[in-house]
């Protein structure tokens, strides 16, 4: 019964916290620092990120820390705060090849709202696609493919036939 409480008030405290832009409590772990890279044209690279595969976006501050920040805000502009809520329940971070990925969705929207991170890190390329109310999108900072992880693929498959079936 006391464990259930817990769970119970951590999942409250995990609610709340979403809402909030402040500061990690006084004591609450910080998230370590990712080795960064610098690629040819002088930005941060994405490599460094391969240091937190099996991780969870949350506890390593994913899509708050740079170099992911900057070119996450830069590529999804308006649409950057329904990334976030559309990564409110997340999968850890994983690994297939050179492209790492998140899948997640809003929580309580009955899979009507979800994301997709793609990152490329041998070609510093980033992809993002969600699903919300049932309308795809997919946005690219460079017009070049990404290969689809198994779980991306079947993910995405997934959303075309949630598609599917409202037509």
């Amino acid at each position: 019964m006391i464990a259930i409480a817990r769970a119970l008030g951590f999942v409250a405290l995990l609610v709340i916290a979403c809402g909030r832009e402040e500061s990690p409590p006084a004591g609450a772990p910080t998230p370590a620092p990712v080795a960064v890279e610098e690629n040819a044209a002088s930005q941060p690279s994405l490599a460094g990120l391969r240091a937190w595969v099996g991780k969870y976006p949350r506890d390593v501050g994913l899509f708050e820390s740079e170099p992911l920040h900057g070119r996450l805000v830069a590529l999804l502009g308006e649409r950057y705060p329904e990334l976030l809520a559309n990564m409110g329940t997340q999968g850890p971070i994983a690994a297939e090849g050179a492209v790492l990925y998140v899948i997640g969705n809003k929580p309580h929207a009955g899979g009507d709202s979800q994301a997709v991170l793609l990152v490329d890190v041998d070609r510093d390329l980033i992809h993002v696609h969600l699903l919300e109310e049932q309308e795809m999108a997919e946005l690219r900072e460079r017009d070049e493919e990404i290969p689809w992880p198994d779980d991306v693929a079947t993910t995405i498959s997934n959303w075309q036939e949630l598609a599917r079936e409202d037509e």
